[in-house]
C-alpha cells in the first residue's frame, strides 16, 4: 500500500514544482538577465578583472520574487558601502585575524540595528550585507583598489536591479495585491471549512487545533503586507505604474479589511475550540450553518462578489437566530464573533464590488 502511494506522491511533488515555476519563470529570467548585464558592465565595460560582487548584488536584490525588489537593492547598496567603510577602518586599526573580524562584525551589526529603521531596516538584507561586507574586507587582504572596486560593483549591481525592477519590468501592483488577497481568502476558507467539519463531528479536532491555522493565516498576512509595501513603492517610483495609484489605494483599503476579517475568523475558531472539547452537541446548530455559509462566501469573495453576498446574507440569518436564542455566556460570545465575521467579510466584498 505504501509503495503504491510513492508514484502518486512523486507525481504530485513534480506537478507542484512545475506550477511554482510557471508562476515565477519570467521573474527568474529577469534576475538572471540582470546578473549577466551587471557582469558585462563591470567586467567588459569598466575592466574590473573579477567583478563577482556585481552579479551577486543584482541577483540577490531581484531574487525569485518581484516583491520589494527596489527596496532590497537600496538596502543592499547602503549595507555594502557601510560595511566596506567600517571594515576598512577596523582593518587599519586592528589588522587581520579572528579578533578584528569579530570586532568588525559586532560593530557592523550594532550599526545596522542602530541605523536600520523603516524602509532601510525592513527584512534582513541591510544587516546581512553590512556584516558580510565588513567581514570580506578583513578576510580578503587584497588592497584598497580591490575594496573600491567591490563597492563600485555593488553599486552597479544594485543600480541594474533598480533599473530592471522600476523602469523596465515594474511589478503589476494590482496583480500582486490580488494574489496576496486570494492567498488570505483561501486559507480563511480552509479555517472556516475545518471549523465547520469539527462542529458537525465530521472531523476530529487535533490536540493543538486551531494553532496550525493561526500559523497559516499569519503567513499569508505577511505576504499581504509585503504586497502592500511593494504596491506603494511601485506606484510611487515606476513611471509605467503612476496611473494605477487610485486603483492601488482602493485595493489597499480592501487589504486592511481582509486583515480584520482574518482576526475575526481566528477568534471564531478559538471560541469554537473549547466548546468542541467540552461537548460538540452543545454548540447551537446555527453556528454550523453560519460557518458553512461563511466558508462559501469566502471562497467567492474575490471571483463572484454577488454570489458571496448571497451567502453572507444567509449567514446573517443564522447569526440573528443564534443571537435570539443565546442564553449562556458562551452562546452570546459565539453569536457576537459570528456577527463580526459576517460584517468584516461583507466589507471586503463591498470594496471588491465598488
Amino acid at each position: 500500500m505504501a509503495a503504491s502511494l510513492l508514484p502518486s506522491r512523486a507525481y504530485g511533488f513534480v506537478r507542484e514544482g512545475f506550477q511554482r515555476l510557471r508562476a515565477v519563470w519570467f521573474t527568474l529570467v529577469q534576475t538572471s538577465t540582470a546578473a549577466g548585464v551587471a557582469w558585462y558592465l563591470t567586467h567588459d565595460v569598466l575592466g574590473h578583472p573579477q567583478p563577482f560582487f556585481a552579479p551577486i548584488a543584482a541577483a540577490a536584490s531581484m531574487s525569485i520574487s518581484n516583491v520589494l525588489r527596489a527596496q532590497r537593492a537600496i538596502q543592499m547598496m547602503i549595507g555594502v558601502i557601510l560595511g566596506i567603510g567600517m571594515g576598512t577602518v577596523v582593518q587599519g586599526l586592528l589588522g587581520h585575524g579572528a579578533i578584528p573580524i569579530a570586532v568588525a562584525a559586532l560593530i557592523a551589526l550594532l550599526a545596522a540595528v542602530f541605523i536600520g529603521h523603516g524602509f532601510i531596516g525592513q527584512g534582513m538584507m541591510f544587516a546581512n550585507q553590512t556584516v558580510i561586507s565588513v567581514i570580506l574586507v578583513l578576510a580578503l587582504s587584497s588592497g584598497n583598489s580591490l575594496i573600491r572596486e567591490r563597492s563600485y560593483d555593488a553599486v552597479i549591481g544594485g543600480v541594474v536591479a533598480i533599473v530592471f525592477a522600476v523602469l523596465l519590468f515594474p511589478a503589476d501592483p494590482l496583480k500582486l495585491l490580488r494574489r496576496a488577497r486570494i492567498g488570505v481568502l483561501r486559507v480563511l476558507h480552509g479555517v472556516l471549512t475545518r471549523t465547520a467539519d469539527v462542529v458537525a463531528g465530521r472531523s476530529v479536532a487535533a490536540p493543538d487545533w486551531p494553532l496550525p491555522a493561526v500559523d497559516r493565516v499569519h503567513q499569508e498576512l505577511n505576504g499581504l503586507i509585503e504586497a502592500r509595501s511593494t504596491a506603494r513603492q511601485v506606484v510611487r517610483l515606476a513611471p509605467r505604474r503612476w496611473g494605477m495609484r487610485d486603483s492601488v489605494h482602493a485595493a489597499e483599503r480592501q487589504a486592511v479589511d481582509l486583515a480584520l476579517l482574518a482576526g475575526s475568523v481566528l477568534e471564531l475558531a478559538r471560541e469554537v475550540a473549547p466548546a468542541v472539547d467540552r461537548d460538540c452537541h452543545r454548540i447551537p446548530q446555527p453556528v454550523h450553518a453560519a460557518l458553512v455559509d461563511l466558508a462559501a462566501a469566502t471562497a467567492l469573495a474575490d471571483s463572484d462578489p454577488a454570489g458571496a453576498s448571497a451567502y453572507t446574507a444567509a449567514a446573517l440569518r443564522h447569526a440573528s437566530e443564534l443571537q435570539a436564542t443565546a442564553r449562556e455566556r458562551t452562546e452570546v460570545v459565539l453569536a457576537d464573533v459570528v456577527q463580526a465575521c459576517i460584517d468584516d467579510l461583507q466589507r471586503v466584498i463591498d470594496i471588491r464590488q465598488s
